[in-house]
C-alpha cells in the first residue's frame, strides 16, 4: 500500500482527518455493552420424591458397594451374548449416529454464537479505468483517461449493548448439553433394547423347547393309545383326543417359532449382524444346549436405586430436559435484546491510487466510529416475539415437570415389576416341580389304565403351564433390572457381589 507521501497532488479537502481517540471510544462502548434485560437463569424449583415408595428393604446407602458402572452396566449380567451384540451395535448404530450427528450439529452453532464476540474482518478491491471529454474546451475534443485503485480491510463489530450476544451464545450451549444428554439417553436406551431382546429371545427358545419335549411326549402317547385302540382297550374317542393335542401342540410351536423369528429380526436390526450369527450368538452362549435342554438366562444381580434427588439430577433425559429450559430462558433474553436499538463499530482502512492527465495521486485513508441502529415501529412485532419466547420457556417449563413425572413413574414401575418377578420366580420353580411329579404319576397310571386319557392330558397342561410360567418370570426378573438401570439412568448400586447364573 502506497503513502500519500508519493503523490505528486494533495489528496482532496477533507480526505484526511484526525483520527477519533480510539482507546476512549473502546472504554465507552465496553461500559455501555452487557446491559442485563433479566435475571440469571436459575432452575426452576420442581416437587420431586424424597424416597421411592416402591422401596426395597436394603437401604439406599449400599456401605462397600460401589455403584454399577454407567458406562458398561450390561456387563453386570455376565451374559456374553448381550456383551458382544452391544459393542457391534455401539459400532454401528444408525439411531446412535443419529444422536451423534444433532450433538455436532448443536456444537457448530456454538461456535457461529460465539464467534459473534469478535469483530468480523473482510477486505474489499477495486479498478477502475474511465475515459472523460475536456469540458472546458470542447472544440479541442481532447479526451482524458484515468485509472484509479483502491483495496483495504473492513472491520465490523456489534457491541453486546443489551446482552443479545451472550444469551445467545448461552442458548446455543445449553443446546449442545441437551443434545449431549439426548446422546447419553440413546445409547443406554439402544444397550437396552438389545439386553431386553435378547432375553425375550432365549425365553422364546425355551417356551419352544418345552414345546418340542410335549409334542414328542404326545407323540409317544398316541402310539401307545393307538396300539391299546387295536387291541381294544382303548375307545376310538382316546385316539381322537390324543391326536387333537398333538395337533394343537404342533399349531403352537409354529406360532412360537414365528415369534422367535421376529425377535432374532430385531436384534439384527439392532445390532447389525445377521440372523445367523445372532442365533448363534444368543441360543448357543454359555453352553452347547441339547434340543430339550432349556438355554442360559442371566439372573440379575439385586440392585437398589439411587436416591431420587440423585437420578432426577443426573438422568440424561431429565439433564437434556432443563437444559432446554435453560436455552428457552436465553431466548427470551434474546428477543428482548432485539427490541432495543444495536450499536455497531465500523472500522475501514483504504489505500487508493489514481492517475489521470499524466499525473498521479496516491493516499491513504481511514474511517472509526460507531453505529446506532433501531426500530421505531414495527406493528407490535418486537412484542409479539418476546411473548413467543416467553410461552416456548413455560413449555419447556412443562416438559421438565413432565419428565420428572414420567422417570418417577418408570422407578417404581420397575421395582414393583422386581418384587413381583421375585416372588414369581420362586413360587413357579415349585409349581414346576409339582407338575412334573403329578404328570410323571398319571402317566404311569394311565400305562396300568388306573385313570383316563383326558386325566393325562390335564396333567400334562398343568406342566406345561407351569414351565411357560416359571420361564417368564426369569425373563421378567432379568428384564425388570433392566428397566431400572434405564429408568435410573443407570444410577444402580449392586446389593449382591456375587452373581448367579442359572
Amino acid at each position: 500500500m502506497h503513502h500519500s507521501s508519493h503523490s505528486h497532488h494533495a489528496p482532496p479537502a477533507g480526505a484526511l482527518r484526525r483520527a477519533p481517540p480510539t482507546m476512549a471510544w473502546a472504554a465507552i462502548l465496553l461500559t455501555l455493552g452487557g446491559c442485563a434485560l433479566q435475571p440469571v437463569y436459575v432452575a426452576p424449583e420442581l416437587q420431586a420424591p424424597t424416597a421411592w415408595s416402591e422401596n426395597t428393604p436394603v437401604s439406599y446407602a449400599v456401605f462397600g458397594q460401589p455403584p454399577v458402572d454407567r458406562q458398561a452396566w450390561w456387563r453386570a449380567l455376565g451374559d456374553r451374548a448381550i456383551d458382544a451384540l452391544t459393542e457391534a451395535a455401539l459400532a454401528d448404530s444408525p439411531t446412535l449416529a443419529q444422536a451423534t450427528a444433532r450433538m455436532d450439529e448443536a456444537r457448530a452453532t456454538l461456535g457461529v454464537s460465539a464467534a459473534a464476540h469478535g469483530p468480523t474482518v473482510g477486505a474489499s478491491a477495486g479498478l477502475t479505468r474511465a475515459q472523460g471529454q475536456n469540458t472546458a474546451n470542447p472544440a479541442s475534443g481532447a479526451t482524458a483517461l484515468s485509472t484509479s485503485a483502491s483495496a483495504g480491510p473492513r472491520l465490523s463489530w456489534e457491541v453486546d449493548l443489551f446482552g443479545r450476544v451472550k444469551q445467545s451464545e448461552a442458548a446455543a450451549q445449553s443446546r449442545l448439553d441437551a443434545r449431549s444428554a439426548d446422546a447419553d439417553s440413546t445409547r443406554l436406551a439402544l444397550v437396552a433394547d438389545i439386553a431386553n431382546s435378547v432375553l425375550s429371545l432365549r425365553a422364546c427358545e425355551n417356551a419352544r423347547r418345552v414345546l418340542v419335549n410335549d409334542i414328542a411326549s404326545r407323540e409317544k402317547t398316541l402310539a401307545l393309545t393307538r396300539l391299546r385302540l387295536s387291541t381294544g382297550f382303548a375307545a376310538p374317542v382316546d385316539e381322537a383326543r390324543a391326536a387333537s393335542g398333538l395337533a394343537a401342540s404342533r399349531t403352537s410351536l409354529a406360532l412360537q417359532d414365528e415369534q422367535c423369528t421376529r425377535l432374532v429380526n430385531a436384534l439384527v436390526a439392532l445390532s447389525g449382524q445377521d440372523a445367523r450369527t445372532v442365533r448363534q450368538t444368543v441360543i448357543a452362549t454359555e453352553q452347547a444346549a441339547e434340543p430339550s435342554e432349556p438355554v442360559f438366562m442371566p439372573t440379575a444381580p439385586a440392585s437398589v436405586p439411587a436416591l431420587p434427588a440423585t437420578v432426577l439430577a443426573r438422568h440424561p433425559s431429565v439433564v437434556s430436559a432443563e437444559r432446554e429450559v435453560a436455552a428457552a430462558w436465553a431466548e427470551v433474553g434474546v428477543a428482548r435484546a432485539n427490541r432495543l436499538p444495536r450499536l455497531d463499530l465500523a472500522a475501514v482502512l483504504t489505500g487508493q491510487w489514481i492517475r489521470a492527465a499524466g499525473s498521479s495521486l496516491d493516499f491513504t485513508t481511514w474511517s472509526l466510529g460507531p453505529s446506532l441502529s433501531g426500530t421505531l415501529f414495527d406493528g407490535g412485532a418486537g412484542a409479539a416475539n418476546v411473548s413467543a419466547a416467553e410461552a416456548r420457556y413455560r413449555r419447556a417449563v412443562a416438559g421438565l415437570q413432565g419428565t420428572l413425572r414420567s422417570t418417577v413413574q418408570e422407578v417404581e414401575n420397575a421395582l414393583a415389576a422386581q418384587d413381583s418377578a421375585s416372588a414369581r420366580a420362586a413360587s413357579t420353580q415349585d409349581g414346576v416341580a409339582a407338575a412334573r411329579t403329578t404328570l410323571q404319576a398319571s402317566e404311569a397310571q394311565w400305562k396300568a389304565g388306573a385313570i383316563s386319557l383326558f386325566e393325562l392330558e390335564d396333567s400334562r397342561r398343568q406342566l406345561a403351564s407351569a414351565q411357560d410360567a416359571e420361564i417368564a418370570a426369569r425373563r421378567d426378573q432379568t428384564q425388570a433390572w433392566v428397566a431400572l438401570v434405564k429408568a435410573t439412568g443407570g444410577h444402580i448400586t449392586s446389593t449382591s457381589e456375587n452373581l448367579r447364573h442359572e
